[in-house]
C-alpha cells in the first residue's frame, strides 16, 4: 500500500457542535453513531429513519410513499420542536427513506448556516427515492465504489463499531474454538452456500453454524418457493435470534468469518470491516473486495457462491496484522473523519490497477 492510500483524514473536531442526526434503527449501529458524536463534544438530536415499527407500515411506505411521507413530516415537526435546538451546524441524513423534500426544505430555510451530509448504506440503483434528495445536501458519499462514480458520490464504506476492535479485551480473552463460524439470518441462497461448505470441511476443522428464520412457516414456505432449500431440516436452523453477548462471543471465538452478502448487494459488508477491525481472517461470497487497498489473500479468501469451497490451508494459517492506519480507516471513528472531512478521501479505498 502506498502513502497515499495510508494517508487518513484530519480528525472531525466537533465540540460544541450541534448535530441533527437521521438514521434507520438497524443492529443499534445509529446509536453508536451518535455516541462518537458525542464522544468528540457535540450536542446530538436523533430522528429515526422509518420511525414506524409495524410490517403493514414498511409495506405501506414502499407503495404508497407520498402518504408516509405526511404522516412522518408531522412526526419530525413535533420531534424537532421538542428538541429546541435553535441553530444547527451538521445535518447528518442516514438513508432518508422516510424525509421529504418538504422537510428538508424547512430545515434548509430554518439552519442556513448548517452543513448538510448525507450518507447511503443501501444499494444506490434500489433507493430512487435517496436519488432524488441528493440536491438538498452540500456533501454525499455513498458505499458502493461503482454507483457512487455514476452519480457523483464520494465513496465512502461502512466500518466497524469499537466493541469490533482487536485490541478490547473481550476479543483478547475469548479464546480460540472454532476455525471458521458464521451467524445470519438464512434469506436468498445462505442456507444452501453454509450447507455445501459444511459438507466441503474435514472433519478436523472445527465450524460454528447459527442460520436464523423468523418462524416455521418461513422454512416451510422457502421449501417450496426455494431450490437452495430442498431437503432442509428444522433443526439447521434456530427460530430465535441469538442475543448480543452470545453472539459476540461466538465471534471472537472464531479464527476465520463467513461473510455471504445479499446477491443484489455490491458495496461490503459491516461483516467485513468488523473481521477487519478484530483482526480475523474474512470468507466472503464477495468477489468485489479484491478491488480494496486493504485486501490481503492471507486475510481474505473469496469463494464462488455458486460453488463455494474453503481451502483447509486457508483456515489452518494465522491471520497476517493489518496496518494501524487501515485500522483505523475503517473504524467508526474513522468514518465521523471522513463523512465530515471537506477533502474527498474515496480513491484510498480501492487499488490504483482496478
Amino acid at each position: 500500500m502506498d502513502d497515499g492510500q495510508e494517508r487518513l483524514p484530519p480528525v472531525a473536531d466537533l465540540a460544541g457542535k450541534t448535530i441533527l442526526l437521521s438514521a434507520p434503527k438497524f443492529f443499534g449501529y445509529e446509536t453508536e453513531i451518535a455516541e462518537e458524536l458525542r464522544r468528540r463534544g457535540a450536542s446530538v438530536d436523533f430522528l429515526a429513519d422509518r420511525p414506524f415499527r409495524s410490517p403493514a407500515m414498511h409495506l405501506l411506505a414502499r407503495v404508497w410513499r407520498s402518504l408516509i411521507l405526511l404522516l412522518t413530516d408531522r412526526y419530525y415537526r413535533r420531534q424537532l420542536k421538542s428538541f429546541g435546538t435553535v441553530r444547527y451546524d451538521y445535518v447528518l441524513i442516514v438513508n432518508g427513506q422516510t424525509l421529504s423534500h418538504r422537510l428538508l426544505d424547512e430545515l434548509r430555510a430554518a439552519h442556513r448556516s448548517a452543513t448538510f451530509l448525507f450518507y447511503l448504506w443501501d444499494s444506490l440503483e434500489n433507493r430512487a427515492s435517496a436519488l432524488a434528495l441528493l440536491r438538498h445536501f452540500d456533501r454525499a458519499s455513498c458505499f458502493e465504489p461503482e454507483a457512487a462514480k455514476r452519480r457523483g458520490l464520494r465513496f465512502r464504506p461502512l466500518f466497524y463499531c469499537p466493541a469490533f476492535d482487536g485490541s478490547a479485551s473481550e476479543g483478547e480473552n475469548a479464546g480460540s474454538k472454532y476455525a471458521v463460524s458464521f451467524l445470519g439470518t438464512a434469506h436468498t441462497d445462505r442456507y444452501a452456500i453454509v450447507s455445501q461448505i459444511d459438507r466441503q470441511l474435514p472433519a478436523h476443522i472445527t465450524r460454528f453454524w447459527f442460520l436464523y428464520l423468523q418462524a416455521k412457516w418461513v422454512l416451510l414456505a422457502y421449501r417450496l418457493l426455494n431450490r437452495g432449500f430442498r431437503g432442509a431440516r428444522q433443526r439447521d436452523f434456530s427460530f430465535n435470534p441469538m442475543d448480543r453477548q452470545a453472539s459476540s462471543q461466538i465471534f471472537w471465538q472464531s479464527d476465520a468469518i463467513l461473510d455471504i452478502e445479499h446477491p443484489r448487494q455490491v458495496g461490503l459488508t459491516m461483516r467485513t470491516f468488523e473481521t477487519l477491525g478484530a483482526g480475523k481472517k474474512l470468507i466472503t461470497t464477495n468477489a468485489d473486495v479484491r478491488n480494496y487497498a486493504f485486501f490481503d489473500a492471507a486475510n481474505v479468501c473469496v469463494i464462488d457462491r455458486n460453488n463455494p469451497s474453503v481451502p483447509a490451508a486457508f483456515l489452518e494459517k494465522a491471520a497476517t496484522p493489518v496496518s494501524e492506519a487501515t485500522r483505523k480507516r475503517y473504524s467508526l471513528a474513522g468514518w465521523v473523519d471522513e463523512i465530515f472531512a471537506e477533502e474527498d478521501f474515496s480513491s484510498v479505498h480501492l487499488r490504483e490497477s482496478r
